[in-house]
């Protein structure tokens, strides 16, 4: 059974749409920035974008756009199910980046990791002067 999704998650999915394009666009203006001072800075920026934005589409498109049975202990469960997927795939891209890149700026990395972990807090207050528990 496919339900047409309503007006509350159709709005939801614009802004965590629109969370996601302000991310994206501020690894690359960082990106762009670290260049200017290095290039091994500047991959390290792209790559701690990756690393953090990879992860969290995935779990918005799991909650997002999933099936919606309207069962709120299965949306429960997808939200949990999710949130180890989620943690998952940010630890093997770690992994995969401290074992296959190098030379590689930890700090570039992190600063752009903690950075877009911050911001992702922030717009998600200010889109709605409230907080979307994604």
């Amino acid at each position: 059974m496919n339900l047409k999704p309503g007006k509350h998650i159709q709005a939801t999915r614009q802004r965590v749409g629109r969370i996601f394009l302000i991310q994206t666009l501020m690894v690359v203006i960082m990106a762009v920035i670290f260049l200017f001072y290095d290039l091994i800075a500047a991959y390290s920026v792209l790559l701690g974008g990756v690393i953090y934005l990879l992860p969290n589409s995935y779990f918005a498109w799991r909650i997002l756009f999933s099936q919606q049975n309207g069962s709120p202990n299965r949306a429960l469960a997808d939200m949990y199910i999710g949130q180890i997927w989620k943690m998952a795939i940010s630890i093997v891209c770690f992994s995969a980046v401290f074992i296959l890149v190098r030379p590689l700026s930890p700090f570039s990395l992190f600063v752009t990791f903690i950075l877009l972990q911050i911001s992702g807090w922030y717009l998600q207050m200010k889109v709605n002067n409230r907080f979307l528990k994604l």
